[in-house]
């Protein structure tokens, strides 16, 4: 058995773990993987046994410059299907998506598979890179044979723009290995000491616009100075955060850490976990701070975050403001710092609510399990 997946690279990224997580099973079932990337950024590394492949030897450039590249990506990888005679590829990201049906277009003949990690509503307020995004996945996307979402609300999302492709949605969540979290949050790091009398916040993601990250510095201002935040991750932000942080006068209490090999041991040890995003797709970091037991705290934005922590109330609804003390977390509208100051100092001050926010989360994160969900993505590509 073989199965082949295609992705931008397996740099920063939600989407290039769930790929990596679902390749360790596979490869532990005896199918042989073979993993294209558009560009050559392996952060997250691939083991050895893994076929790679490079579309482009180098790594990501700027986003303009790869959606560019686009048609040259889609040719080289026809050339590789019929090179590899490759019979279905399953492509992550928007992206390789585009790639991946562009080269069917260029005659390949492979079944192609699309999984989505964002809703596609985002573009609508991305300006002329939005436009494009939204061309291309009205255009293109009804010519793929199979289409996967990460929660029930983005599959809604997309349903509503773009036609002629219902009968080849489903809906899959991501998966998660947690006895390989949970050993890994259990590890020690030469790098970061937590001082005891602190209480640390911990935010993880790309420093990107759709973060929001600021609304955590300017809500980290108005707490008590004992209060710290850990800041995982990098991008394109990260000055404008660091000049942020000077200007509200805590520079010395924000940790930006960038890159990490192992987050889950900075999750595992911090207080609370914050998600300011605007928009998200499935977020991982939720799902892997409630196997950390970290009591959280997240934007309820489209489309992910209720579905996780309140997944009994009905998922089309959207918290415009204000904090809902939800079933495995607190969840408050996007941009509102009052209600996130609140939220913070409620959990802080109210432990027994805090570790029974752990304990429920746990248990709650069992369902997305890595034997569970691995099966149904492997029965959908043997289809």
């Amino acid at each position: 058995m073989k199965m082949v997946f295609l992705i931008n690279s397996m740099g920063e990224g939600g989407a290039q773990r769930v790929l990596l997580s679902l390749i360790n099973e596979y490869l532990d079932l005896g199918i042989e993987i073979t993993v294209i990337s558009l560009a050559k950024n392996d952060l997250h590394t691939l083991p050895k046994i893994v076929n790679k492949i490079y579309l482009r030897n180098k790594n990501e450039s700027c986003r303009l410059y790869e959606t560019l590249l686009i048609p040259y990506y889609a040719w080289k990888l026809k050339k590789y299907i019929e090179l590899k005679k490759f019979t279905t590829i399953q492509s992550h990201l928007f992206r390789a998506n585009f790639v991946n049906l562009l080269s069917k277009i260029f005659y390949a003949k492979h079944i192609v598979q699309l999984v989505n990690h964002s809703v596609i509503s985002r573009f609508l307020k991305e300006g002329f890179s939005g436009k494009v995004n939204l061309f291309l996945i009205k255009r293109f996307y009804a010519k793929a044979d199979k289409i996967f979402y990460i929660s029930k609300r983005m599959q809604k999302d997309f349903l509503i723009h773009v036609e002629g492709i219902e009968q080849k949605s489903k809906m899959i969540y991501n998966p998660y290995d947690m006895t390989k979290i949970i050993e890994e949050s259990k590890e020690i790091s030469e790098h970061f000491i937590f001082n005891p009398s602190t209480t640390y916040l911990i935010t993880v993601g790309r420093l990107i616009s759709l973060k929001r990250f600021e609304d955590v510095l300017l809500t980290l201002s108005k707490l008590d100075s004992s209060i710290e935040l850990i800041m995982l991750g990098d991008g394109i932000k990260k000055v404008e955060l660091l000049r942020l942080a000077k200007k509200l006068n805590i520079t010395s209490r924000v940790h930006f850490l960038g890159q990490v090999q192992n987050p889950f041991f900075y999750i595992a040890r911090s207080d609370l976990f914050i998600s300011s995003s605007s928009v998200e797709g499935f977020p991982n970091v939720l799902v892997e701070a409630m196997i950390c037991r970290t009591a959280i705290i997240s934007t309820d934005c489209v489309s992910g975050p209720r579905e996780i922590l309140a997944p009994t109330t009905d998922y089309t609804y959207q918290l415009q403001e204000g904090k809902e003390i939800a079933e495995f977390g607190i969840l408050y509208g996007i941009g509102d710092t009052k209600a996130l100051k609140e939220s913070i100092e409620l959990l802080l001050a109210d432990r027994t609510l805090r570790v029974n926010y752990e304990d429920k989360a746990f248990e709650q994160s069992k369902q997305f399990s890595i034997k569970k969900i691995s099966k149904l993505y492997q029965e959908a590509y043997f289809q």
